[in-house]
């Protein structure tokens, strides 16, 4: 009996084991020898997000040699501002030399560095990474949430977002398990109350007759309704991460509401799988569906919310992210969403 059980415990550790041949594969294809992490399908720029997400992946793997490098070029090259916000995107300026493109912040990039230093304090016992990860999450406290109508919401970075009629959002930045995280470091009463608050936002946000996210969507102050972004009202490249992110709070809480949140995709995945077809896009606001050559970071994705939902995934899905692996081995994001669902599951 008590074979069995080591065995049972045995089995099920490793059912949930990271596999590092993805990190190792990370590391090579994206991350210098000096600690950048870069977007090859992007001009090889460099941005807080790609390097909040090495840091996060590297503590994940508990790579700490690595996370020292990507958190050492974060502080020698990207440029900080007077609140405390990192500017977010770094790379070739016009001139041909090499720095800071964008001294903007990026709130989720801002998000997943502070998360990362917590979890380095925690796996590592540094107590600098616990001091510099409570200061960004108070810069982020104080710059990039607005109050909409007694509603908490989160800017995708300090300017350009809240106009004096609307508030422009990008549903995928916002991500509860690390407001969970902040609230435990940081006391101020705003990351439970922007949790709860976000709730209501995945609910009211989510479009057209599925219900799921697009990459941006604006709230109109006038009538708080939840309306189309021009031509950015899509789902696709950024809004791939938000059932991504909400199944995994999921998974932490069990919490019905987000459950109910993530139902439009449930549907989704049954139309996928009805159809036999993998789509790359959904444009709603031209009600129009773009099913050609998804990149294998969005069939990842899919795949996990599959087995999320415990249904049986498309007998075609693993092959065609095989085939992206090889084929798309430049694709930073891609693979990023790869990672992740290697870290999450």
């Amino acid at each position: 009996m008590k074979t069995l059980l080591l065995l049972t415990i045995f089995i099920l550790a490793n059912l949930n084991a990271l596999n590092y041949k993805y990190w190792g594969s990370f590391k090579h294809n994206f991350v210098s020898s000096n600690g950048r992490v870069i977007d090859r399908f992007n001009a090889d720029v460099t941005h807080t997000e790609s390097l909040g997400y090495g840091m996060f992946f590297a503590v994940s793997y508990g790579d700490y040699k690595t996370f020292k490098k990507i958190h050492s070029w974060l502080h020698l090259n990207m440029q900080v501002s007077r609140t405390g916000l990192y500017g977010w995107k770094w790379g070739r300026r016009e001139s041909g030399d090499w720095g800071m493109l964008d001294n903007n912040n990026a709130t989720d990039g801002d998000m997943w560095i502070a998360y990362s230093l917590l979890l380095a304090y925690e796996k590592w016992n540094e107590r600098k990474y616990l001091f510099e990860a409570k200061k960004l999450i108070k810069a982020i406290r104080r710059n990039s949430i607005v109050k909409v109508n007694g509603n908490l919401l989160l800017l995708p970075a300090q300017y350009g977002f809240d106009k004096k009629n609307y508030v422009k959002l990008n549903p995928s930045y916002t991500i509860p398990f690390i407001f969970d995280k902040f609230a435990i470091y940081d006391k101020n009463p705003v990351w439970k109350q922007l949790n709860l608050d976000s709730i209501e936002m995945f609910k009211n946000s989510a479009v057209g007759n599925l219900k799921i996210h697009p990459d941006w969507i604006k709230l109109d102050k006038k009538d708080m309704r939840y309306k189309y972004f021009q031509n950015d009202s899509i789902f696709g490249f950024d809004s791939i991460r938000t059932p991504l992110f909400l199944a995994y709070q999921y998974k932490l809480t069990k919490d019905k509401a987000i459950r109910n949140n993530l139902q439009g995709y449930l549907v989704f995945l049954k139309y996928i799988k009805k159809l036999n077809k993998l789509i790359y896009q959904i444009d709603f606001r031209h009600s129009k569906i773009r099913f050609k050559n998804p990149p294998y970071g969005f069939l990842v994705v899919y795949d996990y919310l599959y087995k999320q939902f415990g249904l049986q995934a498309p007998e075609s899905l693993k092959l065609k992210i095989e085939q992206g692996l090889k084929n798309e081995a430049n694709n930073y994001y891609s693979y990023s969403l790869y990672i992740f669902t290697d870290i999450l599951k």
